[in-house]
């Protein structure tokens, strides 16, 4: 069913309308890529702020409550939350250091130690009337700043490694989701960056996209969706990785080379020390669990803004002439075999869209008393819209917080792999957006809440860098199956001659065999071929269809026959037989030479 198309933002109808659960979608449609700079600039014009009604109450039930201790009563209906645009509100409510607006909001994630969840100024009601500053937000960030700070070299290799890593998997298809890749990209970064082995690959991949979806759902969803499970996944989520890193952090201090089992990265032998053993050897008041809350803090959000990111810029390319041209041409300027010379000029190119669209657009904070309580809520919006920004071309800080204690101290990270990834995107042949099958529009970017990037699917020139496919296409046997497996074998050593010059002169295949599985029950054929598929098996639908008849005379469940007179059909029969590599993973040694240049060279492969 097509989506009904969103109306362009109005804040008279949106105050009008007496509906407060109407209002309340009102607004989340508005948040998307396509309207929030024209809402953004309205609220401006009206204020620089908007009340707006919330689902999420605020009610939260204590497992710590025992059953004679009596609850609070339940909120009805819906609590009012201020969505604030005003560039010199936002940056007065970022500096206050809590005490005047909280970030524990956070701290429902994976209870309130981790960095994120703290605030400067611990508790604004202290005996002298003064916020006091909160140690363990300074101790963590100031250890954080002596791991991660100064290692940009080290990064650029590190990105460069995990986007290599990640593309193995992603780039063999013809169809390319970038949000996957970008998010494979960002797994295998943090997996090679902190130093765990890489057998926690698939755990890391799970661990993290739950956590950020958590991240999300307190930051914007919660107020727009009702789910609960995405909270509770958060905080199992972000357990099981504090359990994980906490005993590899003990590990690297004990040197115990069973814990760390697949550890070593070859990737990066010589280039830098893994952060969980910087985490381990660093000196400082921290306990084993603080550290691995600092490791665990630095990573939770970083899959899920970095894979953002990337999606937004390159869909902003694509919607640039000029920026495409020029982001193929710094692409194209040099080896991607190697870490990127050009940074500089990268993280200039891409800046731009990324301060007109953040991977991070809201920032939740909770107004407090000079008790500590609760008063309101208020949602901070940056790029788009926001007012007093600075001119096309810079950067804009306030997109990664601002500079001081609420500064984004992931920025450090995010760059380099933004860059790497974009950078690799950018060099493929022909890349375009996948269109949809129906209608031919462009498939786009699609988000959940407005903020994380499910997936963009996109499309270019395979062939370009891996001429060669496999197929394995495996058919069931006629019953008795011995009779027709005896069959087969007659079929193919009587038409081998006739199957070999057909091979031979179609200047398509590589190599191909026939092969009786599972007790000579199945047939398999398989081949590595060249160019398109549907090309390829029509071609020899056309020119060996009688051979394919008596082979498929022994075959459970045939394609229509003769296969000459009905070579689309057969196609379509080989397709859904088509068993593909596992995972999609298919190695080629000399994955640019096709069949036809092998033949006239044979002795010049790589």
């Amino acid at each position: 069913m097509t989506k009904r198309p969103t109306p362009p933002p109005d804040l008279d109808a949106f105050r009008s309308e007496p509906d407060l659960e109407k209002r309340n979608r009102l607004l989340l449609d508005w948040l998307d890529d396509e309207h929030r700079a024209a809402l953004y600039d309205l609220i401006n014009r009206n204020g620089g702020y908007l009340e707006f009604p919330s689902r999420d109450t605020g009610h939260r039930e204590n497992e710590s409550f025992g059953l004679q201790v009596q609850r609070a009563p339940i909120n009805v209906g819906h609590k009012m939350v201020r969505l604030v645009t005003e560039r010199n509100q936002i940056e007065t409510i970022l500096g206050d250091e809590g005490a005047e607006y909280s970030n524990r909001v956070y701290a429902e994630l994976g209870g309130g130690s981790f960095m994120l969840a703290l605030d400067p100024a611990l508790d604004p009601a202290s005996a002298t009337g003064r916020p006091e500053s909160c140690p363990a937000h300074k101790i963590q960030r100031a250890a954080y700043y002596e791991c991660f700070a100064d290692r940009h070299e080290d990064l650029l290799k590190v990105s460069h490694a995990a986007c290599r890593a990640a593309s193995i998997m992603a780039f063999k298809a013809q169809d390319l989701d970038l949000a996957a890749f970008a998010e494979q990209a960002a797994v295998r970064f943090c997996q090679k960056l902190m130093g765990y082995s890489f057998t926690d690959y698939p755990f890391l991949e799970t661990q993290l996209r739950a956590a950020y979806r958590g991240l999300v759902h307190q930051v914007a969803g919660r107020h727009f969706v009702t789910d609960p499970i995405v909270l509770r996944g958060a905080r199992e989520a972000l357990g099981r990785l504090l359990t994980r890193t906490s005993k590899l952090i003990a590990a690297y201090a004990a040197a115990d080379e069973d814990e760390l089992k697949g550890c070593e990265d070859p990737d990066l032998t010589g280039v830098m020390l893994p952060m969980l053993r910087r985490l381990a050897e660093m000196s400082g008041v921290l306990n084993g669990e603080q550290r691995a809350v600092l490791a665990v803090g630095a990573i939770a959000g970083t899959v899920g803004n970095v894979q953002a990111a990337a999606c937004i810029v390159v869909k902003a390319l694509f919607a640039s002439e000029s920026l495409w041209e020029q982001a193929r041409e710094l692409a194209l300027s040099e080896s991607g075999e190697e870490p990127t010379g050009k940074f500089g000029a990268w993280k200039k190119l891409l800046q731009g869209p990324l301060r007109e669209n953040p991977p991070i657009p809201l920032l939740p904070r909770l107004k407090i008393d000079g008790r500590g309580e609760l008063q309101h809520e208020v949602i901070l919006a940056l790029g788009g819209g926001t007012a007093a920004r600075p001119s096309t071309g810079d950067e804009d800080t306030l997109i990664w917080g601002q500079p001081g204690t609420h500064f984004c101290t992931g920025i450090s990270l995010a760059w380099p792999l933004v860059v790497e990834i974009v950078r690799q995107v950018m060099r493929l042949p022909g890349l375009a957006q996948a269109l949809d099958p129906v209608d031919a529009t462009v498939i786009g970017l699609k988000k959940t809440w407005g903020f994380a990037c499910d997936r963009y699917p996109l499309t270019y020139r395979r062939e370009h860098r891996l001429v060669q496919s496999s197929l394995n296409v495996a058919m069931r046997l006629r019953s008795p199956v011995r009779e027709s497996a005896d069959h087969i074998r007659e079929v193919i050593r009587a038409g081998a001659p006739r199957i070999e010059q057909l091979l031979r002169e179609s200047r398509l295949v590589h190599f191909a065999w026939f092969e009786l599985i599972e007790n000579d029950s199945t047939l398999v054929l398989h081949t590595v071929y060249d160019g398109p598929f549907a090309a390829y098996v029509h071609h020899f639908a056309l020119r060996a269809g009688d051979l394919f008849d008596a082979l498929f005379a022994w075959i459970e469940s045939p394609p229509p026959m003769p296969v000459q007179k009905f070579p689309n059909e057969f196609v379509a029969h080989i397709q859904r037989f088509d068993r593909g590599p596992l995972t999609g993973y298919f190695y080629s040694a000399y994955p640019k030479l096709d069949t036809a240049n092998a033949v006239r060279q044979p002795l010049s492969w790589p």
